[in-house]
């Protein structure tokens, strides 16, 4: 019973103090918060305003640290060249220009490490969602498409609404587990009728654990694939978002071509998590493969269009470029790079943040068993805090996306990418959350 009072004497705090953070927020000035130099956020209130779904999906006393979609506003050059592209006043169907295309090939070619990418390999998506399910459409019903598990929901999806989906474990961020993924290969490929493809949907880095896998983990994905005839898809959209390049050195997909005999790979990317411009509709599917790739354009026959302002997007980030060798979309020479690594600057100070707070205040409810080396993602074991841990916490005032959809019930993941005064209210809540629970055990 003492338990019990404590739980409604806390509920009706959180309750208070979520209306104080409500109005709080409606009396915020419109005007973005400052980060950095070059780095800015937009206000819970501009957010709202806008339409936001990551902000607007839920009342405003929660606070969203979910869908993977930042806070931060694009680098400058992005929205100079979306606002002129805008302004044209005309908004019809739109084409990449040659000269787009040209430097798109070549960034990715020296993204991959070799000579040359023909321009005739790239095919222009509004989105990785409807890409992943193209590259699924690829197996179809007679096929089999292989996903790792945990992983961003829309592979699972894409693989269960496309054709038959086999699932193996990639654990919580550590390495690789190089007989699972052998097993689930061979299991796709059993399942595989004669005529039909077998696919492997990979995401490197890792969403949502953020890791960045080894080169030599990304060898044996490319031989493991080219032995069994397996189409190789990899989501590279998370690659400008890498922490140390130096120690977790990225190496694309494509950078297998030329030394695994037999590989057919599809390499997707994309502006859409390093600028912060998922809803310009734009992303890249690079197909070396001439009869593959003729495939994957008829499967994707849907006829959906990249926006204008999307291909101006990735025009101001290919735009400075002096030809350096890095991960495609993100050009050490390129115009946005000051504030590219501003950004990341900023975000390595919130993932450390968080890390240390979660350590310190909501163990061992909530745990985290590897730091991300890529993008604002936190995965979070929550097992221990409640059997469906993100409506626990969203009922306390802070909405984590819920880990079933990634195929990892007990787990939440939590986006950092947001100015740390909103960071810092989310973990308050986390850890209050902590205290409900442990009164509810009776361990309080």
């Amino acid at each position: 019973m003492r338990a019990l009072t404590l739980l409604w004497t806390r509920l009706g705090a959180h309750r208070s103090r979520l209306r104080s953070v409500s109005g709080a927020s409606a009396a915020a000035a419109e005007g973005p918060l400052r980060c950095s130099s070059l780095l800015e956020c937009a206000t819970p209130a501009a957010r709202r305003r806008d339409g936001s779904r990551k902000w607007t999906r839920f009342e405003e006393a929660v606070v969203p640290l979910w869908v993977a979609d930042s806070d931060f506003l694009s680098p400058a050059p992005v929205r100079a060249a979306v606002e002129a592209a805008a302004a044209a006043g005309h908004h019809g169907y739109a084409n990449p220009s040659r000269a787009l295309n040209a430097a798109a090939a070549d960034a990715v070619a020296r993204s991959w490490g070799v000579d040359a990418v023909d321009a005739a390999w790239l095919r222009w998506q509004p989105g990785l969602i409807g890409a992943l399910y193209d590259a699924a459409s690829l197996a179809g019903p007679d096929g089999a498409v292989a996903c790792p598990a945990p992983v961003y929901p829309p592979f699972l999806n894409a693989a269960r609404d496309r054709s038959k989906c086999v699932t193996f474990a990639v654990g919580d961020g550590g390495a690789l587990d190089e007989g699972a993924l052998a097993a689930a290969l061979d299991a796709a490929v059993d399942a595989t009728k004669p005529g039909a493809e077998t696919v492997l949907l990979w995401c490197h880095p890792h969403n949502p654990t953020g890791r960045v896998w080894r080169p030599d983990e990304m060898a044996f994905v490319a031989r493991a694939c080219a032995a069994r005839g397996v189409v190789l898809v990899s989501d590279e959209v998370w690659a400008g978002l890498i922490y140390d390049p130096a120690a977790t050195p990225f190496v694309s997909a494509g950078s297998f071509l030329e030394t695994v005999p037999g590989l057919r790979a599809i390499v997707l990317t994309a502006p859409s998590k390093t600028y912060n411009v998922a809803g310009l509709a734009v992303a890249l599917a690079v197909i070396p493969d001439d009869a593959l790739r003729r495939r994957y354009f008829r499967v994707g026959r849907s006829q959906a269009e990249v926006p204008a302002v999307g291909l101006a997007a990735v025009g101001a980030v290919l735009a400075g470029d002096d030809g350096s060798p890095a991960p495609f979309l993100a050009p050490p020479s390129g115009d946005c790079e000051p504030w590219r690594r501003e950004l990341l600057a900023y975000l390595a100070g919130n993932r450390d943040r968080a890390l240390a707070f979660i350590e310190r205040e909501c163990g061992p409810e909530l745990s985290v068993a590897a730091a991300p080396e890529a993008s604002f993602l936190l995965w979070i074991d929550a097992a221990a805090l409640a059997k469906a841990p993100g409506l626990f916490l969203k009922k306390r005032g802070v909405y984590l996306t819920e880990g079933v959809g990634f195929g990892a019930r007990g787990h939440v993941r939590l986006n950092f990418g947001c100015h740390r005064s909103t960071l810092d209210e989310g973990l308050a809540r986390l850890r209050d959350a902590v205290g409900d629970a442990r009164l509810l055990k009776g361990r309080a």
